[in-house]
């Protein structure tokens, strides 16, 4: 687990080493340009230059820039040629850029202008280009000298590809590191050096892919100057293996879960099968399928496994689902239900009835959102003390909170809290980069796994069947979402290294699992 941190937050750890604990900012900022210095030197002894290499800086009049003039004065003890640049009013600069820039100085190096290496110098002139224009605490659109060196290191990329090295201090120049949106425009870098944390920009979009590859290195900000206030998200980036519970030496097909899914319609077939293959594929021991008879030859032609009940249009379907909730430990209702009536009933009849721990996804959020009844339901739903998670894209999630999407994901690290308070619930904000909230929990998850193949129809019910096979496992639901999430993800990455992102499908999503969890086999 790593924690994933706002400005204000950094600032203050920041603030907290310094004054509280006593270690000076001029340490903190030397070794943080040491870090970025050693990268620039394991880039430049690949190269196997036969020359000395030529870097240029680009400092803001901040603490940021003068990361930038000590990394200069560092460079040039390596041997490099360096040209630095300082942007911005000089009139404007932090006391301790000023002190970098006067020991520079003294190691005779000057500051050059941005017009004189605009007009005067080809792009072939740099071997690496250091971006230390803006810290964290960019928020404003960029404008002016800083646009035009932006621009100028975008340009020098653009024509010198991988013959130089654009590295980023902290974070890319241009990127909101508090929601990774760009302000006008943003350095795109190879590599981003950051400190001690991750910061929110580095791994929302669009700010992850400015990043390029990004290195949180050590510099002395530990996790002892939070004093005591955490930051408010984290993210997965370990190896599954750490995060599942071992399964029971002595468990059987009933220890490892009964799992109903209530999926599927008449017209309908594909939304099933995925949830419950999915299911199984992650762990479940039991499951049984609960859906239209039209349905009755695909599952037990595609699932053999899975146990079967069906039901037709005619039929009551109180009786038969109050037998399976007494048989099931935990249930998913939702993919490909449809929102007819029938829909309906099935969604109205689980949340009356139903006291086992539950997964609403799909076509059962859709009508809940349509329903006032039935969201009342399900806001009482936690008076049974089972575990709840809700799996709404981003727009099911518009819907169900209210507001357009284009909102929802202007505020997407505060909505899914938001509605997870009013819900009483976990609720998994799908997107991208999807949020986990939980109306008991101070911090919100991140999930970084993943990739764009997985737009793609049917992986949400994967997603929603992996879900439903955890349901067991002893962990509150908001770490089962976590941690389902990023199974999920990971499983997608595999898929797409196997099929490749433009042709991998849902069901190549339940085959990455196979690969995933095989961890265990010895």
């Amino acid at each position: 687990m790593r924690y994933a941190v706002n400005s204000q937050e950094m600032k203050l750890y920041d603030r907290n080493t310094s004054e509280f604990f006593g270690v000076s900012s001029e340490v903190l900022m030397e070794r943080a340009s040491l870090k970025v210095v050693e990268h620039i030197c394991e880039w430049a002894l690949e190269k196997e230059c036969d020359r000395k290499m030529r870097a240029l800086i680009f400092a803001g009049t901040g603490n940021n820039g003068g990361d930038g003039a000590c990394i200069a004065r560092l460079l040039k003890q390596k041997g490099f040629v360096v040209t630095i640049c300082v942007v911005g009013d000089y009139a404007k600069c932090s006391d301790l850029l000023l002190n970098q820039l006067h020991i520079l100085e003294k190691y005779g190096t000057v500051t050059d202008t941005l017009f004189n290496i605009e007009t005067s110098r080809s792009m072939a002139d740099h071997d690496v280009i250091v971006d230390a224009l803006f810290g964290i605490g960019l928020s404003r659109s960029i404008a002016g000298d800083h646009a035009k060196a932006i621009d100028y290191i975008n340009a020098c990329k653009a024509e010198r590809k991988s013959d130089l090295l654009v590295v980023s201090v902290d974070i890319p120049s241009g990127i909101n590191a508090d929601n990774g949106k760009i302000c006008e425009k943003a350095v795109k870098a190879d590599i981003t050096v950051t400190f001690n944390q991750t910061k929110l920009g580095h791994i929302l979009y669009p700010g992850c892919e400015y990043t390029g590859k990004l290195y949180v290195e050590d510099v002395g900000i530990t996790e002892e100057s939070f004093l005591g206030k955490n930051p408010g998200a984290y993210f997965f980036d370990e190896d599954i293996s750490e995060l599942l519970p071992k399964r029971k030496p002595d468990g059987n097909k009933g220890t490892n879960g009964k799992i109903l899914i209530i999926a599927g319609s008449k017209n309908i077939s594909g939304a099933c099968l995925l949830a419950a293959s999915a299911c199984m594929r992650a762990g479940a021991g039991m499951v049984r399928v609960f859906t239209a008879i039209e349905n009755a030859e695909a599952v037990k032609n595609v699932i053999p496994e899975a146990m079967l009940t069906t039901y037709e249009d005619f039929e009551l379907v109180g009786e038969k689902l109050n037998m399976l909730f007494d048989w099931s430990t935990a249930a998913v209702i939702g993919p490909g239900l449809g929102t007819d009536q029938r829909a309906y009933e099935l969604v109205k009849e689980t949340l009356l009835h139903y006291k086992k721990n539950l997964v609403v996804d799909a076509d059962a959020i859709n009508l809940i959102s349509q329903n006032g009844d039935l969201k009342k339901l399900l806001s009482d739903f936690s008076r049974y003390g089972k575990k709840l998670i809700l799996t709404p894209h981003l727009g099911e999630f518009a819907r169900l909170f209210g507001c357009d999407i284009r909102d929802c994901k202007e505020h997407v690290l505060e909505y899914p809290r938001d509605l997870a308070k009013k819900l009483h619930c976990t609720i998994i904000c799908k997107d991208a980069r999807s949020i986990v909230a939980d109306e008991n929990e101070k911090q919100i998850y991140i999930n970084v796994s993943g990739n764009d193949g997985m737009a793609t129809a049917g992986s949400g019910d994967v997603l929603a069947g992996i879900l439903g096979a955890m349901m067991g496992y002893d962990m509150s639901s908001f770490e089962i979402a976590c941690l389902g999430a990023y199974l999920h993800g990971l499983a997608g990455d595999k898929a797409a290294r196997l099929k490749g992102r433009h042709s991998m499908i849902a069901s190549d999503i339940i085959d990455g699992l196979e690969h995933i969890l095989i961890f265990d086999v010895d």
